[in-house]
C-alpha cells in the first residue's frame, strides 16, 4: 500500500461524494478515529507501519515534493482541483495541501521521528481539526494513539477525544486495546493471531462484532472481512492484489452496508507509485489520479 497517507485521496469529484470524503479522511489522518466501522488493528497498526515505509521510501528515492493530478472518467482534469505534498530537508515534517470544489480547503501536517515513525498527524479543514498523537514503547510498538476533533459551524462546537490503548505479548503481537471515548466510555478490542503470528480475528467485546483478517503465503493481507447476521455471510471490506515485486496493484473497497464497492488499481516507476485508477463495481472508469515526484 504504496502512499497509504495519498491513497484514495482524490475522489472528491466522484459518485457518492460526502461518504467518499468521509473515507478520504479517515485515509489521510492514518487511521485516526471516529470512522464507522472498526478495523482498528488495520487502521491503527498496518497503515501506521505504512506511513513510515513511505516517509522512508521518499527519503531514499530524495522525494521532496509531490504533486497530485485528478482526471475525470473522460480525460479532462478535474475542475478546482489541487493537492500538493512538501516534505522537510531532514524528512520529519509533510504538508499536504489540498483544494476541492467538494470539500474546500485542507491542510495534512505530519511529524515523524528520526526512524521515520508517526508521531503527530494533525488535519485542519474550515469547518473541523483533527489531531492524532502516537505514543511507541521501547521496542517501537505503539503503546497509545490520542486523537482529539473539534468541529463547529453556525450553532455549536462540538469535541471528541479518543484514545487507543494497545497491550502486548511477547511475541511483540497485540492481544488487545482499550478504546475510550472522552474519558468515560471505554471499549475492550481483543486480537488473535494465526499460526505464522499473523493478526486474524479482532473483535469487539461490547457488540460482538468480528474482523477477519487473510493472508497469502507471504504473510502479505490480501482482505478484510466481517460476518453480516443480517445477510447471513461474510463481506469483505477490502481486498488487496499484489505484484511479483509485492506492489500492491489493486484493492477494493467496499462501501458502508455492503451494497456498492470501488477497484483501485495502481501502477507504478521505479517501485514510486505513479498512478491511480478507480472503477466501480461495474467496471466503468470514474477518474484517474497521477503523482509528480520532485526533488
Amino acid at each position: 500500500m504504496n502512499n497509504s497517507g495519498l491513497i484514495m485521496l482524490l475522489t472528491l469529484h466522484m459518485v457518492k461524494k460526502e461518504s467518499m470524503i468521509k473515507w478520504l479522511v479517515a485515509t489521510m489522518c492514518f487511521g485516526a478515529s471516529f470512522q464507522v466501522s472498526a478495523q482498528y488493528y488495520f487502521k491503527d497498526i498496518v497503515s501506521n507501519k505504512q506511513a513510515t515505509k513511505d516517509i522512508l521510501n521518499f527519503k531514499e528515492n530524495k522525494v521532496r515534493t509531490i504533486k497530485i493530478k485528478s482526471f475525470e472518467d473522460d480525460g479532462l482534469p478535474s475542475d478546482g482541483f489541487f493537492a500538493e505534498r512538501r516534505i522537510s530537508k531532514d524528512y520529519r515534517k509533510s504538508e499536504f495541501f489540498t483544494r476541492s470544489n467538494v470539500s474546500g480547503k485542507s491542510m495534512l501536517t505530519t511529524i515523524f521521528d528520526d526512524k521515520g515513525n508517526l508521531l503527530v498527524s494533525s488535519d485542519s479543514s474550515e469547518i473541523a481539526a483533527t489531531r492524532t498523537n502516537y505514543l511507541y514503547d521501547e521496542d517501537g510498538r505503539i503503546r497509545k494513539i490520542t486523537t482529539s476533533l473539534r468541529s463547529s459551524d453556525d450553532d455549536f462546537v462540538n469535541e471528541i477525544l479518543e484514545e487507543h490503548i494497545y497491550l502486548y505479548e511477547e511475541e511483540f503481537l497485540p492481544v488487545k486495546m482499550i478504546r475510550v471515548k472522552n474519558k468515560r466510555d471505554s471499549i475492550t478490542i481483543l486480537f488473535l493471531h494465526d499460526e505464522n503470528n499473523n493478526i486474524s480475528i479482532e473483535k469487539d467485546t461490547k457488540s460482538g462484532s468480528k474482523y477477519y483478517y487473510y493472508y497469502d503465503e507471504k504473510s502479505r493481507l490480501t482482505d478484510i472481512a466481517h460476518s453480516n447476521e443480517f445477510k447471513q455471510k461474510m463481506l469483505s471490506d477490502y481486498i488487496f492484489e499484489y505484484n511479483t515485486a509485492g506492489l500492491l496493484t489493486q484493492m477494493t473497497t467496499t462501501e458502508e452496508g455492503g451494497n456498492d464497492y470501488y477497484i483501485w488499481k495502481y501502477t507504478y516507476d521505479n517501485s514510486m507509485r505513479s498512478t491511480e485508477r478507480i472503477f466501480s463495481k461495474e467496471r466503468k472508469l470514474l477518474g484517474r489520479i497521477e503523482y509528480e515526484f520532485g526533488r
